[in-house]
């Protein structure tokens, strides 16, 4: 199920490309989708594979969200900066064994999804941006979010994303779990646009854009 890119998906003019990859969160996907909605925003209602759920999976930024392998997220601050956001994220592993919440390979990270101009929908690869660890000069301040967390145990760090070629604003981090397949259309009122894609299950948190 898990893969090593992430094809974009395209979405109507005049649906924001984040509304697309929220109702791929999870189950949450699966159980509010009905094929006539999904059909109209263009994923053809393609189902997600059943997931054990510990919580809820989208919120505000300041919502503690838990993964489906039973860690709670907690984004303790952001500092916004003018080429790069930097995220203190805290981790409590609820789970009896040693848990991975951060490995690209494997469909674990955080990443940020941009919003473009209403009715323009966004090019493909230019959506979102995927959170790495601080720069070494950076690390003393900002010391990087682990990529294990001990059974039940907690840690801190800091993520951050690099803005410098970001055409459009942030308004969620997401954190991605895995992948569901789904059908991405540049019009989906014309099916011939059509293509197999790839879609996130994620948690998301939306953020505070007044800030």
């Amino acid at each position: 199920m898990r893969i090593r890119t992430l094809p974009f998906l395209l979405v109507a003019i005049g649906t924001p490309v984040l509304l697309i990859i929220a109702i791929l969160v999870g189950i949450f996907f699966s159980q509010t989708l009905t094929p006539t909605t999904a059909q109209t925003l263009g994923v053809s209602g393609a189902q997600s594979t059943p997931i054990h759920h510990y919580g809820p999976e989208a919120g505000n930024i300041s919502d503690s969200l838990i993964s489906p392998d039973n860690v709670t997220f907690q984004i303790v601050d952001i500092e916004r900066h003018a080429t790069n956001w930097l995220f203190h994220i805290h981790a409590h592993n609820n789970a009896d064994l040693d848990t991975t919440i951060l490995d690209t390979g494997t469909s674990h990270y955080f990443m940020l999804g941009l919003q473009g101009p209403a009715g323009q929908p966004i090019p493909p690869d230019q959506g979102e941006v995927i959170l790495a660890a601080p720069a070494q000069t950076d690390a003393l301040a900002h010391p990087a979010l682990p990529a294990v967390v001990a059974s039940n145990a907690d840690v801190d760090g800091w993520l951050v994303a690099d803005l410098t070629n970001a055409k459009y604003k942030p308004v969620q981090l997401f954190y991605v779990y895995g992948t569901v397949t789904a059908n991405a259309c540049t019009n989906p009122r014309d099916k011939s646009t059509c293509h197999t894609s790839t879609g996130w299950r994620t948690l998301v948190w939306t953020l505070d854009t007044t800030s």
